[in-house]
């Protein structure tokens, strides 16, 4: 290559070389240019509007109406409260009260106390008595003997005669004297089907000779 040809190349090189350097710059300062658009604060300009007149502003009408109630309207009626029915009160039952035993003591129809009497002669005993009680006495009652008492030859509990309340009864007992001679005397109660004992006793008393 001559040295016409090197020093041409030499102007074409230094040439576009400048024009770059300068291309490069302008584009460097559009890119700044954008950045400082980008990043500055966004202003909003408020438009200014005058005030309005006193006498511009609008006044509304503001109308008022009075309502009269009618004469003939009547309130509704509420609906009559129902009281509810009581249920009828039982009346407690009438508890019949339980009956009492009595037995009142009358008279000896027989053998006076202090009879005399044989050895082992047979007896037959009668008391009059009254069921002033208000049970009625039935095969139920019994006649028992009391402690400390000889059985005079009857062994068991013998029935009480049967009676109605308010009405008279004889009770008889046959017993049998003792052989050896003496007085003696026996003793009887009368008991209820509960097992309780009630009214007067009665009694025998004899003498064996």
């Amino acid at each position: 290559m001559t040295t016409a040809a090197v020093a041409t190349n030499n102007r074409f090189l230094r040439r576009n070389t400048s024009r770059n350097t300068k291309y490069a710059l302008r584009l460097s300062y559009c890119v700044f240019l954008l950045i400082l658009t980008a990043c500055a604060p966004t202003v909003t300009s408020t438009p200014f509007i005058p005030p309005a007149s006193p006498n511009d502003t609008p006044t509304a009408a503001v109308s008022i109406s009075f309502s009269t109630p009618s004469p003939q309207a009547v309130s509704p009626t509420a609906p009559p409260v129902s009281t509810p029915e009581k249920a009828p009160t039982a009346e407690p039952a009438t508890l019949t009260p339980p009956c009492s035993d009595s037995l009142k003591f009358l008279e000896d129809l027989t053998y006076a106390d202090g009879t005399i009497v044989t050895p082992g002669q047979t007896v037959e005993k009668q008391w009059r008595v009254a069921n002033d009680g208000s049970c009625d006495w039935d095969g139920r009652y019994r006649l028992k003997l009391l402690p400390n008492y000889p059985p005079l030859g009857i062994s068991g509990e013998p029935a009480l005669y049967p009676a109605r309340a308010g009405t008279q009864a004889v009770l008889t007992l046959t017993f049998s004297a003792p052989i050896e001679p003496g007085t003696y005397r026996t003793a009887w109660q009368a008991y209820n089907p509960q097992g309780a004992a009630f009214g007067d006793e009665v009694y025998m008393e004899i003498i064996v000779q």
